[in-house]
């Protein structure tokens, strides 16, 4: 009976052994794999939650804005009592654009200074 007890001894060391190391690889392959995703995520720039979040919030304040400037502008309007169609005619917003330089034009005069 010593024999038998022995051989199952170093059967239940070998067990815990072997139950011991796949744990350990469990939690190698797992924190190989996150490498692996991150080191993706990296190469093919995509954000961060953090900075998602961040974007959002700068996006919902400038939301926020516009929509008080438009309040705001449109009870100037009133008061002054402007309509829309007087302060952005066709006529006046053509005139207007072809007042404003175009970029390749103001490249070539810089270039020709």
């Amino acid at each position: 009976m010593p024999k038998n007890k022995a051989h199952i001894e170093d059967i239940l060391t070998l067990g815990s052994n072997i139950l011991g190391n796949l744990l350990e690889a469990r939690h190698e392959v797992r924190a190989q794999a996150k490498q692996r995703a991150t080191s993706l995520l990296r190469h093919l720039d995509l954000v961060s939650r953090e900075e998602f979040d961040a974007a959002f919030a700068m996006l919902s304040k400038a939301r926020l804005m516009q929509d008080d400037f438009q309040e705001r502008l449109k009870k100037i309007e009133d008061h002054l009592k402007l309509s829309k169609t007087d302060s952005l005619s066709k006529a006046g917003l053509k005139a207007k654009k072809r007042r404003l330089l175009s970029v390749k034009k103001d490249k070539q005069r810089s270039k020709l200074r």
